[in-house]
């Protein structure tokens, strides 16, 4: 796949490979059929236990943004109450505006590619704030049996970066 730094619509045959890789309900099905198989049908006491009932301890909650997010490029292109026509994507971004006004105030001097990117991940901190106003995510972090950490995809560049909260 082409990496570069080239900016514009990708190659017609990176976006076949991706097509080809990542919507194959089939290759789901075949998944599933070998797990069936080795797994599910080899150890049945197993998968009865699980029916009886299950209590999963979540330790770790990562949220990760990543690069290019067009829902960060819609909130950052509404103006002061002002609206973009469309309700579900408004109101599902509206939830960052405190990070879109972190952003506008440290970064004004910056372009609206690179303000993006910084709310991209301003975003992530807020979502991990808001994390921390459940009840449970709250008793977790305090007995220390619950982590919370932010994490961001740059795609572009093909880095990843984790933070704890």
């Amino acid at each position: 796949m082409n990496h570069g730094k080239k900016k514009g619509r990708p190659r017609e045959e990176d976006l076949d490979f991706v097509r080809r890789e990542m919507t194959s309900v089939e290759r789901l099905k075949s998944g599933f059929e070998q797990f069936k198989k080795e797994v599910y049908e080899k150890k049945p006491e197993v998968f009865n236990q699980l029916a009886e009932g299950q209590s999963p301890k979540i330790e770790n909650i990562i949220v990760i943004g990543h690069s290019r997010c067009g829902g960060i490029k819609a909130l950052l292109s509404i103006k002061d109450n002002a609206s973009l026509g469309t309700d579900f994507i408004e109101d599902w971004v509206k939830i960052c505006t405190p990070a879109k006004e972190a952003v506008n105030q440290a970064h004004s001097d910056l372009s609206f590619e690179e303000q993006c990117s910084k709310l991209e991940k301003e975003a992530v901190k807020v979502s991990l704030e808001n994390l921390k106003t459940y009840p449970y995510v709250k008793e977790g972090l305090e007995n220390k049996t619950l982590a919370l950490y932010g994490g961001y995809y740059d795609f572009v560049n093909g880095a990843f970066e984790t933070w704890e909260a």
